[in-house]
């Protein structure tokens, strides 16, 4: 993405009912914790994987709906938070009141994760839905393994965030910078 293509702002809310990818007998099990003791601070943990692993590969693991403020004068601006419902991608110029733009003034590329072609304008505004319905198995695991680590780690001073094996597998999976 070029320099003068970035996003200004944005806000991304999860679809209610939230539905975790990874189940709370699912976490148990890979963690191996037979007891309910530790019930509810698990499923907290499977939150937090979750989320850390959607900031580490710019993806929306569970449905949310994003409203982004960006400029695209360059063209090609990669629309993020991926994948994305492309039926539901609306797009907004913000220096004219917010006016719709349609038709043949707007241009995306691809699907799941589209580009925006033109219009190559400042201050434009995107709503759409995003979020895997089901999301890959290499990322369930990322989550179980991430939960498992904080699990196995909790209480210790030192947090290196992102557990390695979790790690490997937000670089193949990242939207954005593998460099953090």
């Amino acid at each position: 993405m070029a320099y003068s293509n970035y996003i200004n702002d944005f806000s991304a809310v999860p679809v209610a009912p939230i539905v975790e990818p990874v189940t709370l007998a699912e976490a148990k099990n890979y963690c191996r914790v037979t007891t309910t003791a530790d019930d509810t601070l698990i499923t907290l943990m499977i939150t937090q994987a979750r989320e850390a692993i959607e900031v580490a590969t710019g993806l929306s693991l569970i449905p949310k709906d994003i409203t982004t403020y960006f400029n695209n004068i360059s063209g090609n601006f990669d629309i993020p938070f991926g994948p994305i419902d492309i039926t539901t991608f609306e797009l907004f110029d913000m220096e004219q009141d917010g006016l719709e733009i349609t038709g043949t003034d707007l241009q995306l590329i691809g699907d799941e994760f589209p580009k925006l072609v033109y219009p190559r304008w400042a201050n434009l505004k995107a709503t759409y839905e995003a979020g895997y319905t089901t999301i890959p198995t290499d990322l369930k695991l990322a989550i179980l393994d991430q939960v498992s680590y904080d699990y196995e780690n909790r209480g210790l001073d030192s947090d290196t965030g992102i557990c390695n094996k979790a790690w490997k597998a937000c670089q193949r999976w990242t939207r954005i910078s593998p460099i953090l």
